[in-house]
């Protein structure tokens, strides 16, 4: 009558066996899981979580002031390096090298040995934002600036600084301020890049000295000290595609007024320099010698963005950091639809003579989409063309012997000829057109970018 006990003893002894396995392979499962997120989290401090995590235990640095003399190594580079560097290649590219960049700023460069991007050359003050709580930067002030050089590249330069030194930025940092960045004073350094929908590349760029600044056309100083904190989950870029538009358009009405004719020396910002001359040039050098690190490849997409962080093109949220009084009361504007034809600031860049323009390759409308996969290499397109759209400084064309799905986007220089609507040309060896980048939409229409190089 009792012979069925000996067998429930049994299964009840099996089934705990089964849960104390069931726990311990859970118990493994989730020790690779904790491994695995800690080796993702401390290799990723540009991520929001990450950034958070470390920073509540500790395990994360503030941005440190370095010194020209101790700076870590990097590459000087001016606005046609900058755009030949980060333009021409694809989104996904880009964002990558974007993360890369600022994860070596999150760590101060201390483990890394990629050399640092530092800007050089003459940048013009478009329009100036204040930072606050919800920018990645939360105190100081961004400006945004076009290269005298290559229009086509924007930096967006941040002033971190004490909140009680922010009005004295904005008033010195005023519409078309010269900002000239030099080698032997500035550390200047690329901690991001993106392309704009009408094909721009802006950078955000930091000054890793935090060093003090003068005005040649106002009087005082003020100091830039490294941020105590980062706002990491605000993300990279710093102004949204509205706050670029409206700077924009208080550029172009700046430029109208000055009619771009320079009747007196303009204002220019300066660094004080606090070390001896010989020894800051010596430390530049030293900065600069590196050997050249491996390029990453970084292409053409339009990546519009609002918050700090990249939306899709309905979003037109209104800018990130809040606008100076000049730019409030002469800049503040819906965001403008992007057009071929709209009109764009100042353009200014070297034109050589019919045949002598830098050594590249020649491609034409069919082979132009593969052209600017290699970085660094320029390419020139030639060909029949009709002009569909004109205005002020630009020109759509479409092929009429190939490249059925494209269409060319020319840019032309302050003072050249822009063709007619409806007018045909041919461009051959002799006076090409040089790539700066291509698009292709998911409706397989490619957007050749280009501008004018040569003479008439």
């Amino acid at each position: 009558m009792f012979k069925g006990l000996p067998s429930t003893r049994r299964r009840s002894g099996d089934d705990g066996l089964f849960g104390w396995t069931i726990f311990i392979v859970f118990l493994a499962l989730f020790a690779v899981f904790c491994w695995v997120g800690s080796f993702y989290v401390f290799g990723h401090p540009e991520k929001g979580l990450s950034y958070s995590l470390l920073e509540k235990f500790g395990k994360v640095d503030a941005p440190k002031r370095f010194k020209l003399t101790s700076a870590p190594r990097g590459k000087f580079l001016a606005a046609d390096d900058l755009y030949s560097r980060f333009h021409p290649v694809p989104k996904g590219a880009l964002q990558a090298e974007s993360d890369r960049l600022l994860r070596n700023y999150i760590r101060n460069y201390q483990q890394t040995r990629d050399q640092v991007p530092y800007v050089i050359g003459e940048y013009k003050v478009m329009g100036v934002f204040r930072l606050g709580a919800e920018n990645f930067f939360q105190a100081g002030v961004v400006a945004l600036a076009e290269s005298v050089e290559n229009p086509s590249v924007l930096l967006e330069l941040v002033f971190p600084s004490a909140p009680e030194n922010t009005q004295d930025l904005e008033r010195m940092l005023q519409t078309g301020l010269d900002l000239k960045l030099v080698k032997t004073l500035d550390l200047t350094a690329v901690i991001g890049a993106r392309k704009l929908p009408d094909g721009r590349l802006s950078l955000t760029a930091v000054p890793l000295l935090y060093g003090n600044y003068t005005s040649s056309n106002a009087s005082g100083t003020f100091s830039l000290e490294p941020p105590d904190g980062l706002n990491v989950g605000a993300g990279l870029p710093i102004l949204n595609q509205a706050a670029v538009d409206a700077a924009d358009k208080n550029f172009r009405a700046y430029a109208q007024r000055a009619g771009f004719v320079r009747k007196e020396t303009p204002a220019v910002l300066m660094r004080i320099q606090q070390t001896e001359a010989a020894e800051a040039g010596a430390a530049a050098a030293a900065v600069e010698e590196a050997p050249a690190p491996r390029a990453v490849p970084v292409h053409e997409e339009n990546v519009p963005v609002a918050k700090a962080i990249p939306v899709t093109a309905e979003d037109r949220a209104a800018p990130a950091g809040t606008p100076s009084a000049e730019l409030q009361t002469t800049a503040v504007a819906a965001p403008a639809a992007v057009a071929a034809t709209a009109a764009a600031p100042a353009k200014q860049w070297t034109l050589h003579p019919p045949g002598q323009m830098p050594r590249g390759k020649l491609v034409d409308m069919d082979s132009a989409p593969g052209a600017t996969r290699n970085a660094g290499e320029r390419n020139y397109l030639r060909g029949d063309f009709k002009v569909t759209a004109a205005g002020p400084g630009r020109a759509v064309l479409r092929g009429t012997s190939g490249g059925r799905n494209a269409r060319v986007i020319v840019d032309f220089p302050d003072g050249a000829a822009v063709p007619a609507e409806g007018e045909s040309f041919r461009r051959d060896a002799q006076r090409p057109f040089e790539i700066t980048s291509v698009e292709e939409g998911p409706d397989g229409q490619v957007n050749i970018y280009v501008r004018e190089v040569t003479r008439p």
